[in-house]
């Protein structure tokens, strides 16, 4: 063998950002999340997918030998990262055989679970082939809390469980919170548990509409204040907003999708049907195309989708800072074009936050849930 260098090793964070540009620049998808059921063991009070949590529905769902063949065309397009979620992934009795096939066609797997239906021998499984990573949410620190939120007995002993047989064998895992009115008051008791096992704390305040427009997860917001002191108590605004003054000002074109949505990610739900994310209906049905098609129908038309009237979103001076999205939109003000009161407020104060001042356009009121 030669005596040459080394070849540098790369951090993952820069391999992931180079990978992503890459494909930005020649239009490659490189994500997939896939919803593989709708079918739940718990029914979360701010779940945006247990409205098809249904029986009925559920029966509609692909099969084992059409997700394997989603899973082949995904690799064929140049799919690095595949997501597995649902509801919730462990109630498909083919799962582990699902992710052996994905495995084998050597993607970057994650799995969002809630963590209450890990056995030993499931546990054991993915020890011996463990995933990129197992992404749990943690609901509350007492029984009361987390099975409150639940709405169903006994799941925080089955979830303290579930991470047991996880940290037991040492696999990847990162647990994240939804902040709400229901666990707001055991926050910090979260944080601690949750750096008490090695890992990091993550908190989310995001909540948006069920998939059918149902508003009642919309109910369990925090307010708008509570966020941003949230915010600033981790100091997430200052890394989100940096250099924050120059973020303010007018969008530089009329495009409706600001995200990023249409170019490097698809999401597949549990029927069979993709699109560019988990709300958008903009879809192609893989039960009839190919994926290469589906994308080639579906992302020009969420590339292209431009404003069309003079609503405030339109050229508000603030939109790097609101976590707004035009697919589900509509569910709270009745268009996707206008805005929604709840993130235009969080938006102002991450702005006032760090003592800009930014003009308000006049908004037209939200409709009411």
């Amino acid at each position: 063998m030669g005596g040459g260098s080394p070849l540098p090793m790369i951090e993952y964070k820069d391999f992931s950002l180079n990978v992503h540009n890459q494909a930005v620049r020649t239009r490659t998808v490189v994500n997939a999340q896939i919803e593989l059921t709708y079918g739940c063991n718990l029914h979360c009070v701010h779940c945006y997918t247990d409205c098809y949590n249904r029986p009925d529905l559920i029966k509609r769902e692909l099969r084992y030998e059409e997700v394997t063949h989603i899973l082949d065309q995904l690799a064929g397009e140049g799919c690095l990262w595949v997501c597995f979620t649902g509801g919730e992934i462990f109630m498909r009795k083919d799962f582990l055989d699902i992710y052996a096939y994905a495995t084998q066609k050597g993607f970057l797997i994650t799995l969002f679970t809630n963590g209450t239906l890990f056995t030993e021998a499931i546990a054991d499984h993915l020890q011996q082939y463990p995933p990129f990573c197992i992404e749990i949410s943690c609901h509350g620190a007492t029984e009361e809390t987390f099975d409150r939120i639940t709405q169903v007995k006994g799941s925080f002993q089955r979830f303290l469980k579930g991470i047991r047989l996880l940290v037991e064998r040492r696999l990847p895992i990162k647990i994240k919170t939804k902040a709400m009115t229901l666990n707001k008051q055991e926050l910090d008791q979260i944080k601690a548990f949750v750096e008490g096992l090695g890992t990091q704390f993550r908190l989310s305040t995001l909540i948006y509409p069920r998939l059918n427009g149902d508003l009642t997860p919309a109910t369990y917001r925090l307010s708008p204040d509570e966020i941003v002191a949230l915010e600033c108590q981790a100091g997430e605004p200052e890394e989100r907003c940096t250099e924050a003054e120059s973020q303010i000002g007018p969008p530089a074109d009329d495009r409706l999708f600001r995200c990023g949505c249409g170019t490097t990610a698809v999401h597949i739900n549990a029927w069979g049907q993709l699109g560019t994310c988990t709300w958008v209906t903009e879809r192609g049905d893989l039960r009839q195309q190919s994926v290469a098609d589906a994308i080639a129908g579906v992302f020009p038309k969420i590339r292209g989708a431009q404003y069309q009237s003079q609503t405030p979103c339109r050229t508000c001076t603030v939109h790097t800072f609101c976590d707004k999205m035009p697919a589900n939109a509509a569910a709270e003000s009745g268009d996707p074009e206008q805005p929604v009161a709840h993130f235009c407020e969080v938006a102002y104060k991450r702005v006032a936050w760090h003592g800009i001042r930014a003009a308000r356009p006049v908004e037209r009121e939200a409709r009411p849930g």
